[in-house]
């Protein structure tokens, strides 16, 4: 009679159903070939476009806190996204042709602006990791100033005291 190791028996069909459920979760997942399709000429490609509307929420998020403490800002919002628009080398007809174009496809539409909002979060995380780096430099910089102040003070004390005890010994 043939002895079955029934827990290595359970482990092994656990272990081949969770390949399996990955590998099928993974195929669902990749982009299909209706998805795939090149983007037609004059329209600004997805990766470029993440970084375009990125770039864009910030210029707007900037303007906001502008027009909370400034009252002429009308005539300057336009070089705002102008700079963007050069920084891409494209103009404003380009882009809103590329934002009509991938309007037609909410799903994928979608995907960009979840890109978009995860570009932004590491542009966060970047920009707050460079203010920690300033913070931790300026209070190194203040502790070496304070230690050689001190150096100071004490050179000072020591040649007062040196002083003294000439005086003293005289």
């Amino acid at each position: 009679m043939i002895k079955l190791n029934l827990p290595l028996l359970m482990m092994k069909i656990k272990l081949f159903l969770s390949i399996s459920s990955v590998f099928l979760l993974l195929m669902a997942c990749s982009p299909s070939e209706e998805s795939k399709k090149e983007t037609p000429e004059g329209i600004i490609q997805e990766d470029e476009m993440v970084l375009i509307l990125a770039d864009m929420q910030i210029t707007e998020a900037y303007l906001s806190d502008i027009r909370k403490t400034s009252k002429r800002l009308k005539d300057s919002t336009l070089l705002y996204y102008q700079k963007v628009y050069h920084k891409y080398g494209i103009d404003k007809a380009t882009f809103e042709k590329s934002i009509l174009y991938y309007k037609q496809d909410l799903q994928n539409l979608e995907q960009i602006y979840t890109r978009v909002v995860v570009r932004l979060n590491e542009l966060k995380a970047k920009n707050e990791e460079i203010l920690l780096e300033m913070k931790a430099d300026s209070i190194r910089r203040d502790s070496i100033e304070k230690a050689l102040i001190i150096q100071d003070s004490i050179r000072i004390a020591d040649s007062l005291a040196l002083i003294h005890d000439t005086l003293i010994i005289k």
